[in-house]
């Protein structure tokens, strides 16, 4: 069985979702309808905050969208730090081809905003470049990280 995996935070990089999964198809451009872009999580291992989104009408997340095995699952709730410092939820993405139903990832306890590092940013900038987003939807992300 297989599962998406909408990814807005540095996963969104092949580069970096290389080190967390080993088998996966995609990633394909997807945004979520209904949330925003936030860095409301503390990371020891990024030295900063990290990407968290919160719903926000009228506001949309960019990222991508990997199709992945259902049994690896367990593998991302651990890299993302459940049940610490993230729980999975089920949404609606939408694709080029339209909606898709997939998991990500929410902040449990979220803080108002933690700065992130360049290194954590450049690498969602380079993969969202990658994905062939515009370089407004790529200023938002920039905008986020700045608040």
């Amino acid at each position: 069985m297989t599962v998406n995996y909408f990814a807005y935070d540095v996963s969104l990089n092949p580069e970096v979702m290389r080190r967390i999964l080993r088998e996966w198809h995609g990633p394909r451009r997807a945004r979520l309808e209904g949330y925003r872009l936030v860095f409301d999580t503390y990371s020891a291992a990024w030295r900063g905050g990290i990407a968290g989104i919160e719903e926000s009408r009228g506001s949309y997340v960019v990222g991508a969208l990997y199709t992945i095995r259902g049994e690896d699952l367990a593998i991302l709730d651990k890299y993302q730090g459940i049940p610490t410092h993230r729980s999975r939820i089920k949404i609606r993405a939408q694709t080029e081809t339209g909606l898709e139903e997939a998991y990500t990832y929410v902040s449990t306890n979220p803080r108002k905003h933690v700065a992130p590092s360049r290194a954590y940013v450049s690498l969602i900038l380079r993969g969202l470049r990658n994905l062939g987003y515009s370089e407004s939807e790529i200023a938002m992300v920039e905008r986020a990280a700045l608040l």
